[in-house]
């Protein structure tokens, strides 16, 4: 009986350190988006951007395309003077409201 009884403890600690340790990962992400968005709305770049990909609009315009961690962000440019026109950050799963 005592050995069922430290092997339960030790499965619930077990259990808590996993939990702490996905409550930092989440809060930690979560943190890293809003700041991520406020620099959005504050007209400066995300702090994580992976995969910036370059695309053709219309309207003689292309675009800038990156990947954070469950959030994209897009930057529009003119063709003709390379004027930044607008930005874009969205969830992964949304697509950009600008067509």
């Amino acid at each position: 009986m005592v050995d069922e009884n430290k092997s339960s403890k030790i499965k619930r600690r077990i259990i808590w350190a996993v939990a702490i340790v996905l409550l930092i990962i989440v809060t930690s992400w979560f943190g890293l988006t809003l700041y991520n968005y406020y620099r959005v709305n504050t007209e400066k770049k995300p702090v994580l951007c992976f995969g910036d990909t370059k695309e053709i609009e219309a309207n003689n315009e292309y675009s800038h395309t990156c990947y954070g961690i469950l959030y994209k962000y897009k930057e529009y440019y003119s063709t003709n003077n390379d004027a930044l026109t607008a930005r874009e950050f969205t969830l992964f799963f949304k697509e950009f409201d600008r067509k």
